[in-house]
């Protein structure tokens, strides 16, 4: 980071921090005194005619050593190869910044949201039953193709399919920790760690040192939806950090999506209360699609035109593909409906698939690739 970029971020970043001042009383603090700067260099009299900062907060203030604390924040950060960005800096996610308390400061490694990322935050149960894992994988793999990014917190269970179910496709996630990025939470989550930045970011919003701790996650979950379009629950219980996500999300004005499951598992409790609350019942990827804005719609419809718009195909191919749906459906009915020999519809479903424009499960089942139709 060179020296006038550090500059301007450092006072940003020391005052996230001191101890005792959360993000809500540093928006209040550098509202009322003008400047993260002016913050620092406010007495002790002027800080304490802020609303809420009293003779402690004050203290840790004044007491603070920006420069040692700085430059040990910077030696970890540039060891670990991760990137600093503040409230200030015009790449702050638009999303994030207006939420009611946006993080100041938001740490970083790998390659961060931009202004064409549609980010979709998927959220559940540490334990997930085997429904759950199928329901996550195949929403999230289906949504990722479509070109949305899934946001999660790399927490067992669901956070780590939904995650994963975008690696496989070679696709971006974005995963946000409840500590600095000085530690990996879960422990065993280095491995996915490491493909999360290769392919898409890790983010905090937590100085690098910040260790793991269950005060955290809550302010880890505002950020999750607040990043995010809107939130879909998977699985959850009915006391779950997930709804703590999908409550945040509604705060926030955001939509809130919920998988139904089998009303005598615990696991599903959360969901379908959910539901009742008016989230949308969420059974297909269309389903969150089409309660999007229309220009998130209009958006991933470009990012599909410019991975397809290569792609050429024959008379004979754009007649299957017009039977074609995101329902599976036998080759037997394909050839029933296309009035084309059986020999002629097994090689143009080949070649259809090849050009990645529908997908073949076991069976002989033939289904659009979602990705082709939004």
């Amino acid at each position: 980071m060179d020296r006038d970029n550090w500059e301007s971020k450092k006072y940003w970043i020391g005052l996230n921090m001191v101890l005792g001042v959360g993000k809500t009383l540093c928006h209040r603090l550098v509202k009322a005194l003008g400047s993260p700067k002016n913050v620092f260099h406010a007495s002790r009299r002027q800080l304490m005619e802020v609303e809420r900062v009293g003779d402690k907060i004050a203290r840790q203030i004044l007491d603070f050593d920006l420069e040692l604390n700085l430059k040990r924040e910077f030696q970890l950060a540039e060891r670990r190869n991760v990137r600093i960005m503040t409230i200030a800096d015009p790449e702050y996610p638009f999303l994030l910044k207006s939420i009611h308390d946006p993080p100041p400061v938001i740490y970083y490694k790998g390659n961060f949201l931009d202004d064409q990322s549609v980010p979709l935050a998927v959220v559940g149960t540490r334990k997930a039953t085997s429904y759950g894992r199928m329901a996550t994988e195949k929403l999230c793999t289906a949504l990722s193709e479509m070109g949305i990014c899934i946001v999660s917190g790399m927490a067992r269970g669901i956070d780590t399919i939904a995650h994963q179910s975008a690696l496989n496709l070679g696709n971006p996630t974005v995963a946000v920790f409840g500590c600095g990025l000085e530690y990996t939470y879960p422990p065993e989550s280095g491995s996915l760690r490491r493909q999360i930045e290769e392919q898409g970011a890790v983010i905090s919003e937590f100085p690098m040192s910040t260790k793991p701790d269950r005060n955290n996650f809550p302010a880890r979950n505002r950020v999750i939806s607040g990043l995010s379009h809107g939130t879909l629950v998977v699985e959850a219980g009915e006391k779950s950090g997930a709804l703590i996500t999908a409550q945040f999300a509604l705060e926030q004005g955001r939509e809130v999506f919920a998988v139904p499951g089998n009303i005598y598992a615990s696991e599903s409790r959360g969901t379908h209360a959910l539901i009742k609350m008016g989230a949308k019942l969420t059974d297909s990827p269309e389903a969150v699609v089409e309660d999007l804005s229309n220009s998130v719609v209009n958006l991933l419809k470009e990012r599909k035109n410019k991975v397809f718009e290569s792609v050429e195909l024959n008379p004979k191919e754009e007649h299957l593909m017009s039977l074609m749906s995101v329902q599976e459906q036998h080759i037997d009915r394909v050839i029933e409906n296309s009035y084309l020999s059986p020999a002629e519809v097994s090689a143009t479903l080949v070649t259809l698939e090849l050009k990645g424009v529908i997908r073949q499960t076991d069976g002989k089942m033939f289904f659009m690739n979602p990705s082709d139709v939004y």
